[in-house]
C-alpha cells in the first residue's frame, strides 16, 4: 500500500481518538449508572432529607449547576413521556397552571438529538447526549482546521481544546448551551467550503449548523454563533476581494436563509412566549448596563485562563476553597475560559513566529471577544444596539467563542513547530509526529483531571427518588381535580447555601402532579402578575428571578388555581385545612377549594363534570345535563388553544388569566387542544427546508457518482 493510501486513514485515527476520549470521560454515565447532575443537593431538601439535613455534602452549593436537577432533568422527563406516548409536549400542564413548554427553547422539543429520549431512559440520555455533543464539537473543529490546511495532529489538538475547555465542561450540566455552541465550527466550516468552490456542501453544512444551533434552544448562544458566523463570512469575502479572487456571496446568504427557516420551528414559539413573558417588556437601560458591569470578567480574573481554580471552585466541599464570586452572585461557569496553558503557549508561538494573516486574524478576534467579555466599548454597543442580546444574559457566555479561537491559534502554533521539526528524512517526520502527540497528551493531562473533578457524576437512582411523601401525593392528588402547592419560603432561597426547599418547583413534572409554581427563564406575564397579586409581592426570590414560589396559603385566590393540597415543612393553621399525612419532615393537607374543572348552570349553581380526560396538549370534558351555562377551567389562557363544543369550533373564552367557555343548551362535550399557529408555521418552514436539503444532497451525490 502506498504512503498516500495510508495517509487517507490518518484522519480516521483522529476521529477514533475523539471518540475514545468521549467514551472514557463519560464512561460513568454511559456504563455505570451515573448521571451528570448535582443530585447530592437534593439531600438537603424535603422530602429527601427527612426531618434533618445530612451532615456532609461533597460539593459547595452552586445555584447554576443545580439547574441540571431543577430544570433540565424535568424537561427531558416530560419530552420522553410525550415522545413515548406519541405526543410532542408543546404544552406543560404541570407548572404555572400550564404554560407553553415549546416556547421555552431550552426544552429542545424539536432538536433532533433530543429525540434519543424515545429509546433511552432520561438519566442515561443526559450522559450519552453530552458525550455525543462533545464528540461532534471535536469533529467539526477538526474538520474546520483541516480546511485551514492544518495537518492532522494540530487539528486534533484544537478539537480537544475546544471540546474539553472551560465552557463545554463548566456548562455541561446545562446541556442546551453546549448543544447550541457545538455548531459554531460547523457554521465556519460551511462558510469556508463556499469559498473553496465546494458551494453545494458548504451551503448545506452552513444551513444545518445555523439551523441546529437554533433548534438546540439557547437563543443567546445561538445568537452569538450567528453573529460570529456573519463576521467570519464578511471577513472571508473581503479577503477574497483584496486578493482579487472570485467572490461567492450567494451560497452564504442561501445557507443563512435556509438555516433560519430550519430553526423556525423553535424560533417562532420562543419569540411568541418571549413577547408574552415578563422579559418581553425589558429594554436596555443604564441601570441594566450597570448590572451587566458586575457580571463582566475582571482584570484579576485573567489568572483563571491559566489556572481555573486559582480563585476557588464549587467542586470542593471546603469553604476555604469556595469560589470568590459566589458571595457577589457570580457563578464559576460564567467566568471560566480555561483552555490549557499549553494551548495559550502555542497560540503565542503562532502569533510571534508564524506571522501570517490567519494567525493575526484569529489573535485579533480573540482579543476583541475577550474585550467584550471584560466589558469594553464593544460590549456597550452590543448591549444598547443589538435588540434583546443585552437582556438575555451575561456577555461572559461569549467565552466559548474565545476558547474556540484560542484552540485554533494553538493548532496553528503546533503546526508551525511540527513543520519546522519535520525533515525529508523518515527520522524527521517521526520526530514531528512525536512532537504533535506529546503536545496533545500534555493538553489532555491539563484538561481531563480538572474536568473530571468539576463535573459531578452521581448515582442516577438518587435523582428524584421515590419517597413516602411523593407516593402519597401520587395516590391522593388527582390532577383532574386540582393542584398541589409545596411551600418553600422565598427568603430561604440563597446563592450561598443549599436552600431548605420543599419539592423544588419543577418536581411536579417528574412525579406527574400539577403545581401553580414553576422554574423557567420564560413564563406567561399575565400569570406572573396574578401570582404577584396572590402573594402581595413579586413571587420570585430576589436571588432567582426565573423561579416562582407561592407561600400565601391563606389567600382566597388559591381557589382560582384549584389548589386542593398543600405541602409544608411547618404545621399550618386554617379551618378549611385537613391533615392527610405527616412524615419525612413534611405535612400534607387538603384544602377546601373549587375543582380544576367546574360547570355553572344559568342559575349559578356549581356542577361537577361527568368525566374529564387530559393529555399534554389537550383537555376533554364530558358535561352533565345542563341547559346552558359556563365551563370554568383553572388553567392559564394562552394564544393557540382551540375549543370545540360537540365537535363544532367555539371561540375560546377568557376569564382573567384562566379559561372560560359559554355553553349552549344541550352541549355534551368540550374538547380543547393546544395547536398554535407559530408551531404550525414554524414546522412547515423547517420541514420544507429539510426536504429541500435532502433533495440537494441526494441530487448532488447522484450526479457526482455518475461523473
Amino acid at each position: 500500500m502506498s504512503q498516500r493510501s495510508n495517509g487517507k486513514y490518518v484522519p480516521l485515527v483522529a476521529v477514533a481518538v475523539l471518540g475514545a476520549v468521549a467514551l472514557g470521560f463519560w464512561s460513568p454515565c454511559l456504563f455505570f449508572g451515573r448521571v451528570p447532575a448535582t443530585v447530592e443537593h437534593q439531600s438537603w431538601m424535603v422530602p429527601w432529607r427527612g426531618a434533618q439535613p445530612p451532615e456532609i455534602v461533597g460539593r459547595q452549593w452552586d445555584p447554576l449547576l443545580w439547574d441540571s436537577v431543577a430544570q433540565f432533568y424535568p424537561w427531558r422527563v416530560l419530552l420522553r413521556r410525550g415522545l413515548r406516548e406519541g405526543e410532542l409536549p408543546l404544552w406543560s400542564p404541570y407548572q404555572y397552571c400550564g404554560y407553553p413548554l415549546v416556547g421555552n427553547g431550552q426544552s429542545g422539543v424539536f432538536y433532533p438529538l433530543n429525540w434519543l429520549l424515545l429509546i433511552l431512559p432520561t438519566a442515561k440520555f443526559l450522559g450519552i447526549s453530552l458525550a455525543l455533543h462533545l464528540f461532534i464539537a471535536g469533529l467539526l473543529t477538526f474538520y474546520f482546521c483541516r480546511l485551514l490546511r492544518l495537518s492532522v495532529l494540530p487539528a486534533l489538538f484544537a478539537a480537544l481544546a475546544f471540546s474539553y475547555g472551560g465552557f463545554m465542561i463548566t456548562w455541561a450540566l446545562l446541556p442546551t448551551l453546549v448543544a447550541s455552541a457545538v455548531w459554531l465550527p460547523g457554521a465556519l466550516a460551511g462558510i469556508e467550503l463556499t469559498q473553496r468552490r465546494r458551494r453545494c456542501w458548504g451551503t448545506v453544512l452552513l444551513a444545518i449548523s445555523l439551523g441546529l444551533t437554533l433548534l438546540a434552544g439557547h437563543m443567546q448562544v445561538a445568537a452569538y454563533v450567528w453573529m460570529v458566523a456573519g463576521v467570519y463570512a464578511l471577513g472571508r469575502l473581503l479577503y477574497n476581494l483584496w486578493r482579487k479572487e472570485a467572490v461567492t456571496w450567494w451560497p452564504v446568504l442561501a445557507g443563512a436563509g435556509l438555516g433560519l427557516m430550519l430553526g423556525m420551528a423553535q424560533v417562532l414559539p420562543t419569540v411568541e412566549l418571549g413577547v408574552n413573558s415578563p422579559r418581553g417588556s425589558q429594554v436596555p437601560t443604564e441601570q441594566g448596563w450597570q448590572f451587566q458591569q458586575h457580571r463582566f470578567l475582571r482584570l484579576f480574573e485573567l489568572i483563571t485562563l491559566v489556572s481555573p481554580d486559582a480563585l476557588g471552585t464549587p467542586a470542593s466541599s471546603s469553604l476555604e476553597d469556595q469560589y470568590w464570586g459566589t458571595k457577589f452572585g457570580i457563578v464559576y461557569s460564567e467566568h471560566c475560559g480555561f483552555a490549557g496553558v499549553v494551548t495559550l503557549l502555542l497560540a503565542l508561538i503562532a502569533v510571534v513566529y508564524r506571522r501570517d494573516r490567519i494567525s493575526w486574524a484569529f489573535a485579533c478576534a480573540a482579543l476583541v471577544v475577550l474585550s467584550v467579555i471584560m466589558g469594553g466599548p464593544l460590549a456597550r454597543m452590543l448591549y444598547f444596539w443589538v435588540p434583546k442580546v443585552g437582556v438575555m444574559g451575561s456577555f461572559t457566555r461569549l467565552l466559548f467563542v474565545y476558547i474556540f479561537l484560542v484552540a485554533v491559534l494553538g493548532a496553528l502554533g503546533l503546526d508551525h513547530l511540527m513543520s519546522r521539526t519535520c525533515a525529508t528524512s523518515r527520522l524527521g517526520r517521526a520526530a514531528s509526529y512525536l512532537l504533535g502527540i506529546g503536545f496533545a497528551v500534555v493538553l489532555l493531562a491539563e484538561l481531563l483531571p480538572w474536568a473530571w473533578r468539576f463535573v459531578p457524576m452521581q448515582p442516577a437512582g438518587d435523582l428524584y427518588r421515590q419517597t413516602e411523601l411523593t407516593r402519597q401525593i401520587q395516590k391522593r392528588c388527582d390532577p383532574t381535580e386540582g393542584r398541589v402547592l409545596a411551600i418553600t419560603p422565598r427568603r430561604a432561597w440563597s446563592l450561598l447555601r443549599t436552600p431548605p426547599a420543599v419539592l423544588p418547583p419543577n418536581s411536579a413534572t417528574v412525579y406527574g402532579y400539577l403545581s401553580p409554581q414553576g422554574y423557567d427563564s420564560l413564563s406567561i406575564d399575565d400569570y406572573y402578575k396574578f401570582a404577584a397579586k396572590l402573594e402581595h409581592e413579586p413571587p420570585a426570590p430576589v436571588e432567582n428571578g426565573n423561579m416562582m414560589l407561592l407561600e400565601n396559603y391563606a389567600s382566597p385566590l388559591l381557589c382560582d388555581v384549584a389548589v386542593k393540597w398543600i405541602v409544608s415543612r411547618e404545621p399550618l393553621r386554617g379551618d378549611d385545612l385537613k391533615l392527610l399525612w405527616q412524615g419525612e419532615g413534611a405535612y400534607l393537607y387538603r384544602a377546601q377549594c373549587a375543582s380544576r374543572f367546574r360547570v355553572r348552570n344559568l342559575a349559578g349553581k356549581a356542577i361537577e363534570p361527568s368525566a374529564v380526560n387530559t393529555g399534554l396538549n389537550y383537555v376533554e370534558v364530558q358535561l352533565p345535563p345542563v341547559n346552558g351555562g359556563t365551563l370554568l377551567v383553572a388553567d392559564t389562557w394562552y394564544p393557540g388553544w382551540r375549543c370545540f363544543v360537540d365537535g363544532r369550533p367555539a371561540g375560546p373564552g377568557r376569564c382573567g388569566v384562566f379559561r372560560r367557555l359559554e355553553l349552549t343548551g344541550g352541549a355534551q362535550s368540550v374538547f380543547m387542544a393546544y395547536y398554535p399557529t407559530t408551531v404550525v408555521c414554524g414546522l412547515f418552514l423547517s420541514l420544507l427546508v429539510i426536504g429541500l436539503l435532502a433533495a440537494v444532497i441526494t441530487g448532488y451525490w447522484t450526479v457526482t457518482r455518475k461523473n
